[in-house]
């Protein structure tokens, strides 16, 4: 995980928003997937895919999500998880 991204990472998101990772060229995973969430060469955390939306260029911009945050990521792929499923790890 970037550094950049560590510090928010413990943040709890908004009511009714899901949390997603950007990704510039397509992920290499699925919808039920385990997410590894590490800081350096440790797993901090855990959750599973719950979707995952393609880049704006690919579909209309109409309902493609950004980050609530910095308003980026809209030509990004995007993989998002439950935080239900969503598992902190840190000991």
């Amino acid at each position: 995980m970037p550094k950049f991204a560590q510090k928010n990472f413990w943040d709890e998101p908004p009511p009714n928003v899901a949390e997603f990772w950007a990704f510039r060229s397509r992920p290499d995973c699925k919808k039920g997937d385990l997410l590894e969430f590490y800081f350096g060469a440790k797993k901090v955390a855990e959750a599973k895919v719950a979707m995952i939306e393609a880049k704006i260029a690919m579909i209309e911009a109409k309902g493609c999500s950004k980050c609530e945050h910095s308003g980026k990521f809209l030509n990004h792929w995007k993989v998002f998880w439950l935080s239900e499923s969503f598992k902190d790890l840190r000991e």
